[in-house]
């Protein structure tokens, strides 16, 4: 009994930790991962017999990047702003990278292509750290609207290393205007009326960067209706991006992942370890219903970037619970989303946690009558703590208004967890 009491006040105390560190982000995400297509271009290394390290670079080389040789360059831009030397080092013609905003409004990354420059102009230089010789990742993104009004689109992306330590840089000067992804010319290129469009991006990395890269993550920012920040269509496209064989494999893993913030902001690794994803349990507050489609549990590692955030759970390894849950409100009130209540019950009401609202998706504005929202929920446990439990339930509720004014009696609903 003590030492029960113990490890619920241990966890506790760590919750309470994490739950206070770092900012919010404020973005709501959906991953999607990429595959290495058949029609990859690929480079045979030469054999260098003298070496046994020279012959596995070079092998290496033969298997994770592309070549020059039979690739097309999507972006002969580059070569005239740089004045460098281009050689075409990884396409991936197919990566098949889809993200719905709606079911009417869509981007795809239709294509992504790898270059090594050299020997490029002095003035060239600054997109490389100045160094002599830097990469360039260059997007073929189509953004699609079959709506039957205009929205506003600004394109903005951010590319961040697999370690989240490095924002990368994108460089609009490395893609001819006349090729960047804009909307209607007649009246501004972030206003999109319905039908098709398409057009690059491009990003930078120094040698060192480019090297340490397997899977970097890229953000497409969110559409929106009437130009206005409380009309927003979806969540953000986030995508994986494989730069080799390793990626794809990290991408694959990536897109079985429910989307919480470890995921989307390279806050921590995963590794899922139990997962039922067929729950589909139903419970109702009032005339609202709530779904638990299925949970996750996953060893975590962090990523350096966010290693300080975990500080008070140890240096030992570390435990999350992931719970994804489908929210439709059939009532009269509107429910104001990031107040929404999560808590895991330990062991027979021995203790309690709250969610890490941190990990999670942030959730802008109120689910009003009739529309549907999905909810993640995310608990993190020290593994030997969460050993030593034998049984979970999770508490969705109460909810509240805009004004944290509790609603529907401040009822709440109680899911019991299977653990293996």
């Amino acid at each position: 009994m003590n030492m029960k009491r113990s490890v619920i006040g241990s966890i506790l105390a760590a919750v309470l930790i994490l739950g206070a560190c770092g900012k919010a982000q404020e973005k709501e995400d959906e991953v999607s991962a990429t595959e290495l297509p058949e029609n990859e271009t690929e480079v045979k290394g030469n054999q260098n017999n003298d070496s046994e390290t020279a012959e596995t670079e070079k092998n290496k080389e033969s298997d994770e990047r592309g070549d020059s040789e039979s690739a097309e360059n999507i972006n002969p831009y580059l070569e005239e702003e740089t004045g460098g030397d281009v050689e075409i080092v990884y396409t991936n013609t197919d990566p098949n990278l889809k993200h719905a905003y709606s079911e009417k409004v869509s981007l795809a990354i239709e294509e992504y292509q790898i270059a090594h420059v050299t020997n490029m102009n002095e003035s060239a230089k600054h997109n490389f750290d100045d160094e002599d010789e830097g990469y360039v990742i260059t997007y073929k993104l189509g953004f699609e609207n079959n709506l039957d009004e205009d929205v506003f689109y600004n394109a903005s992306t951010m590319m961040l290393s697999d370690d989240g330590t490095e924002n990368l840089y994108m460089r609009s000067s490395l893609v001819d205007r006349d090729d960047w992804l804009k909307g209607n010319e007649d009246n501004t290129v972030r206003q999109y009326a319905p039908g098709k469009y398409t057009g690059m991006q491009a990003y930078t990395m120094t040698k060192d960067q480019y090297e340490r890269l397997v899977a970097p993550t890229f953000t497409v920012d969110i559409p929106l209706l009437e130009d206005d920040f409380d009309k927003r269509i979806g969540k953000e496209a986030i995508f994986k991006i494989p730069f080799n064989e390793d990626g794809a494999e990290k991408a694959s893993k990536s897109s079985d992942l429910y989307a919480d913030k470890m995921v989307t902001d390279t806050i921590a690794d995963k590794d899922l370890f139990f997962a039922k994803e067929d729950m589909n349990e139903t419970q109702k507050i009032d005339k609202v219903t709530i779904t638990l489609d299925g949970i996750q549990f996953a060893n975590i590692k962090p990523t350096t970037a966010h290693a300080e955030r975990f500080r008070n759970f140890g240096d030992g390894p570390l435990v999350a619970l992931t719970a994804k849950f489908q929210v439709k409100n059939d009532s009269g009130e509107a429910i104001t989303k990031s107040l929404i209540q999560k808590r895991l019950i330990l062991d027979q009401n021995r203790g309690t946690m709250l969610s890490e609202g941190m990990l999670e998706p942030t959730l802008y504005g109120d689910l009003q009558p009739g529309e549907k929202e999905e909810i993640l929920a995310v608990f993190l446990f020290r593994k030997d703590e969460f050993d030593l439990l034998k049984e979970l339930k999770i508490q969705f509720g109460p909810l509240s208004d805009s004004n944290a004014k509790r609603l529907f009696k401040e009822k709440s609903v109680t899911f019991d967890l299977p653990m293996k």
